[in-house]
Order: structure tokens, then sequence, then C-alpha cells
């Protein structure tokens, strides 16, 4: 595959994810920016993996977290996040936007990066374990922690 088919199919994705992750749409879209750009620099390496998209997803993952933004959550918006997280994954729904998934960044980091790897980015059990480097139980674990957070969130804002 080359580059060139790499970026048309993964861009969107890697954007979606990176905004989730940075909870807000500018620093998502730099952040996958750059993650293309280092991608595109090991091109030669990163195409020869089984999985590329992986790779750059992990750069991504790793570029969030060193970006470190701390947002204002908006409890408002919490309904409405915990009824997507709990279940409704509707295939053709597009990417979230960025301030409902600010509600995220309350979450601990590992949560967080589970959450939008798993939601936003739409990846398996079996890509999240790649993507944050843990194995398949962690990440169950992790998103089950995660659900349960944010449901103690909304019992919480809900009295």
């Amino acid at each position: 595959m080359s580059f060139d088919a790499f970026f048309r199919a993964e861009h969107q994705r890697l954007a979606a994810l990176a905004t989730a992750l940075c909870g807000d749409r500018e620093a998502g879209r730099d952040v996958a920016q750059e993650a293309l750009t280092r991608t595109y620099r090991e091109w030669d390496r990163v195409s020869q993996l089984e999985r590329p998209g992986g790779w750059a997803r992990r750069v991504v993952v790793n570029l969030a977290h060193d970006h470190g933004r701390h947002l204002a959550v908006r409890r408002h918006r919490l309904p409405e996040l915990a009824s997507r997280i709990a279940g409704d994954r509707a295939a053709d729904e597009g990417p979230l936007d960025a301030e409902m998934w600010a509600a995220v960044a309350m979450l601990p980091e590992r949560q967080r990066t589970a959450v939008a790897l798993f939601y936003i980015g739409d990846r398996s059990i079996s890509d999240v374990a790649d993507a944050m480097g843990v194995s398949e139980g962690t990440v169950k674990t992790t998103l089950h922690k995660a659900r349960n957070q944010l449901r103690r969130l909304l019992l919480e804002e809900a009295t």
C-alpha cells in the first residue's frame, strides 16, 4: 500500500480519535497531522508492519497524552455521553462532537484512551490493546471501569 492510500484510508479516523482524546477539534487535527507526518517519515518501516494503522493510532495516543490538555467538563452533556458509551454505537453516526467528548476528559488517562479508541476509533478490543500496549483483558477491565465511572457521575448529576 502506498502512503497516499494509507492517508486516504486513515486520516479521518485518526483525526476523530485525536479530537476525542484531546477534547478539542483543533488540537485533535494538530495531533493527527503530526502523527501522519511521523508515519510518513517512517513509512518504509511502518508499511511493512502487519497493521500500519495500529502504529499510527499508537502515535496519536502518545501525542494526545503528551498534549496534556485539561478541559473543563460540561456536566450537562454527561447523559448523552453515557448513553453512547453504554452501547448506542450506531454504525451510521458520524464522529461525536468535541464538546460532548470533553466530558471524557474527567476519566483517568487510560480509561479516556480506551474509550476513545473503542468508541470513536471503532476499534476492536484487540486493536485497542495493541494501540495502548496492554493486554485485551486490561482493555476490557478499563472500559468496564470507565462505564462505571460515567454512570456514577450521572447519578451524582441527577441527585
